[in-house]
């Protein structure tokens, strides 16, 4: 018997299997099974696997904004701490998960690059949303005084997220925290006030 879902839970369970097996290995038919939809239904909420992909990466990136939001306006903590504590979590959560899924935005960001604008398009917009927030944060921690102002807080941000996804890689291949160990290191070093 089939179930009945809504676009969420397509995109819910969709996702479960690009995270999972990466976008290219991911097949419509793949999605539709293990949804228990018809085709019919799967191209009636997508206009095609690229289009899927596209609101799954978008879907993905507003569940992972408001968590980013809840840690990094957190008023009751001071900016450094907030960015810290955003960056324990995410390292917790690629430990849990045994260094083997990533961020899907910087996944299908690496595997469809110069493939699909669409997709590149969508994850450079999810990129730039969450880079706004932590730019935000850097923002208050220059005002307080606690983080470097000899940089803006817009490339800091970028700095910041950059050598992130740079640890999640490496944390990747490696099946080791280490590069997480080092990046909160440094990278906490390097935005402290002098």
């Amino acid at each position: 018997m089939r179930r009945k879902h809504n676009i969420e839970n397509v995109l819910e369970m969709g996702l479960e299997i690009i995270r999972q097996k990466g976008y290219n290995k991911t097949g419509v038919q793949e999605i539709i099974n293990v949804c228990g939809i018809p085709k019919g239904s799967f191209y009636n909420f997508f206009k095609s696997k690229e289009d899927f992909g596209i609101k799954a990466l978008n879907y993905y990136t507003e569940k992972q904004y408001k968590i980013v939001k809840k840690y990094l306006t957190n008023k009751k903590i001071k900016p450094i701490n907030r960015l810290k504590k955003l960056y324990n979590l995410m390292t917790d959560i690629n430990k849990e998960e045994k260094f083997t899924y990533g961020c899907l935005i910087g996944n299908m960001t690496q595997e469809m690059s110069g493939i699909s604008d669409g997709i590149i398009t969508e994850a450079n917009k999810d990129l730039k949303m969450i880079s706004d927030l932590i730019s935000d944060c850097i923002i208050e921690g220059q005002r307080s005084g606690e983080i470097r102002d000899d940089f803006s807080a817009k490339d800091l941000a970028v700095y910041v997220q950059n050598n992130f996804y740079g640890a999640q890689l490496k944390a990747k291949a490696e099946k080791d925290i280490n590069s997480f160990n080092v990046f909160m290191k440094m990278t906490f070093e390097f935005l402290a006030a002098k």
